[in-house]
């Protein structure tokens, strides 16, 4: 089952649902999204449908991939965890002519926030984090950062969601290619035109380069029309991109100097530092908040903790851009580098 969320082109009829009509379609849409997301996280308990605001259908007539997407319900609902507070946010489910569940995703949590990505939390924290001198250093020493251009950050529209595929300039014109499916003509509204700027930096403005690209965006209107990215939520071109695999993994983070990367479970905590020690596991007692910042310690085992904040971070070798910032401490050393979340788990 693939978790890139489809997307859809075509024009659609919002239709509101008979009560007995929701409550059908909305168990049966969270009953099969419950299956899948337990594959990809076995913490997590159970997810159940709201009742307000009542699920909304839209009858569309379309493909996602190789599969004929016949209508889509979006319905509020609640994700539940074993270890951790629950996750309110609204669903996607995408049906087939015969009304049963093709996929089944989160749409960003917006309401806590002004828009998922803000450059920074708290004093200082405006800058975008970068991974340059990142050798093992005193814990105490605070990381090196670099100064970039900040662009004011909109609130994004409810109906935005978090889009992945090939981004390339074909003329002078940007062509959009997602994961599961055929190109369309991408418009750029991200703040400064981030895109198209990241584009440019990282691909030499060669013509045609393509460049892998995570986004929050929607559907243009109007005849011939693709899809509007509004905000960047990763950049890269040295990368597996579409191919990439989280599988079990929520969280992948790397930096360099020495080269290091660090992968996140429900479970566990593995760092593996080029030409050092042998890889460190351990267990972690859960995602822990510690104010704007995500947090995981391990419960057995020497020092090992990792704090997460969502703020830029350009990678020092590759000059790929993140959404998330990380720092890893590890027996008396401190990593700094960048994060990518699982895109197919709702944003944390």
């Amino acid at each position: 089952m693939r978790y890139a969320v489809p997307l859809l082109t075509c024009s659609a009829i919002v239709l509101a649902l008979p009560a007995m009509a929701q409550t059908r379609l909305a168990q049966q849409c969270v009953a099969f999204g419950e299956g899948q997301y337990r594959k990809l996280d076995p913490s997590i308990e159970r997810i159940t449908a709201q009742e307000a605001p009542p699920p909304t259908l839209e009858r569309i007539g379309a493909n996602a991939g190789s599969q004929a997407v016949a209508a889509a319900l979006t319905l509020r609902g609640r994700l539940t965890y074993r270890d951790r507070a629950p996750l309110e946010t609204q669903f996607v489910c995408l049906l087939d002519r015969a009304d049963k569940p093709l996929f089944f995703y989160a749409l960003p949590v917006l309401s806590g926030r002004a828009a998922p990505t803000p450059f920074g939390r708290g004093p200082g924290a405006s800058t975008p984090q970068s991974t340059m001198a990142l050798s093992p250093q005193p814990a105490q020493q605070p990381p090196a950062q670099r100064a970039a251009p900040e662009a004011p950050r909109a609130p994004l529209p409810a109906s935005a969601i978090r889009l992945r595929g090939l981004v390339r300039d074909i003329g002078g014109k940007l062509q959009f290619s997602p994961c599961d499916g055929a190109p369309l003509a991408l418009e750029d509204r991200t703040p400064g035109q981030e895109l198209s700027r990241t584009l440019r930096e990282l691909t030499a403005g060669q013509e045609s380069r393509p460049m892998f690209v995570e986004f929050y965006g929607g559907r243009e209107s109007g005849p011939g029309a693709g899809v509007g990215a509004l905000e960047v939520r990763r950049a890269a071109v040295e990368t597996a991109g579409c191919r990439e695999r989280f599988d079990q993994r929520e969280w992948i983070g790397l930096g360099n100097e020495p080269s290091w990367r660090l992968e996140i479970t429900a479970r566990d905590l593995l760092l593996n530092v080029l030409g050092g020690a042998p890889p460190q596991r351990a267990p972690h007692g859960g995602l822990v908040r510690q104010g704007g910042s995500i947090a995981y310690a391990a419960t057995e085992g020497p020092e090992f903790s990792v704090m997460l904040d969502e703020r830029r971070c350009i990678d020092s070798m590759s000059g790929a851009l993140f959404a998330y910032s990380v720092e890893v401490r590890s027996e008396g050393r401190t990593y700094v580098g960048c994060a990518a979340h699982n895109p197919a788990m709702p944003a944390p």
